[in-house]
């Protein structure tokens, strides 16, 4: 019961993907066996913000579920109002609560391949205005420095109702790279025309043995909705690093 109501929680108070990410794309990370992996998302644009909250549970043997509550967020401009679409003509529907599924397959020492889907409904009053939405990948995942770095890249398939227009067939492509015990740089970048295609380039550091924070910037790719905005990011680790 204490644990449902800490999830619930969690999904309360907050909004690409429920497993372990860079920013935005999967990182190729599985949780570890019996831990749960929290991971808390802001972007702050100029006249808004919107939030991702990621909630990951490690199944052992390769495999790890979770739940995303992706799109929440508010504007902040001219007044305060909450951010809100169930209607695709306006573009990409948010808020999704969308459960996840990952499977990793390690293919030698330093490369790891990963599966993965999440798959769920845009939140709305009418049930009528329910629709779903998805979003599967492939990634290739290939470790360097002692494993302490990382070059991710893989493939998306999604759909409009998640990305709005453009394209929903894609590309991914990422890296962390180790500096200092506790600094790395990192980024992610997705590619197409849509919603969700950015890039995004900041640092991580970690601020304890089981907390990470995370800084970016958010850049659009040409022709997409998105603006230009700054990322903020919270790891919590149910183990120390």
């Amino acid at each position: 019961m204490k644990l449902l109501t800490v999830f619930l929680f969690l999904i309360t108070v907050s909004t690409a993907f429920s497993q372990q990410n860079l920013f935005n794309i999967p990182s190729g990370d599985i949780t570890r066996d019996g831990k749960f992996f929290y991971q808390h998302q802001i972007n702050i644009y100029s006249d808004e913000f919107e939030s991702k909250s990621h909630l990951v549970y490690g199944l052992g043997g390769g495999w790890d579920i979770g739940v995303n509550l992706v799109g929440k967020g508010a504007y902040f401009s001219p007044d305060w109002r909450v951010s809100y679409n169930d209607n695709p003509d306006r573009g990409a529907l948010y808020p999704f609560l969308m459960p996840t599924l990952q499977k990793q397959f390690s293919l030698a020492d330093n490369l790891d391949v990963n599966l993965g889907t999440q798959v769920g409904f845009n939140i709305s009053s009418k049930l009528s205005n329910k629709e779903l939405a998805f979003f599967n990948y492939g990634i290739g995942v290939f470790h360097f420095m002692d494993k302490k770095s990382r070059i991710v890249g893989g493939v998306y398939h999604t759909n409009t109702m998640f990305v709005g227009q453009g394209n929903t067939i894609g590309a991914m492509l990422g890296y962390e790279i180790k500096l200092a015990d506790k600094f790395y740089l990192m980024g992610d970048w997705i590619s197409g025309n849509n919603d969700s295609s950015v890039g995004i380039f900041g640092a991580m550091y970690n601020i304890g043995k089981q907390t990470q924070l995370c800084l970016g910037a958010l850049v659009p790719n040409p022709n997409t909705p998105k603006p230009f905005g700054i990322v903020l990011e919270l790891n919590l680790l149910g183990w120390e690093l």
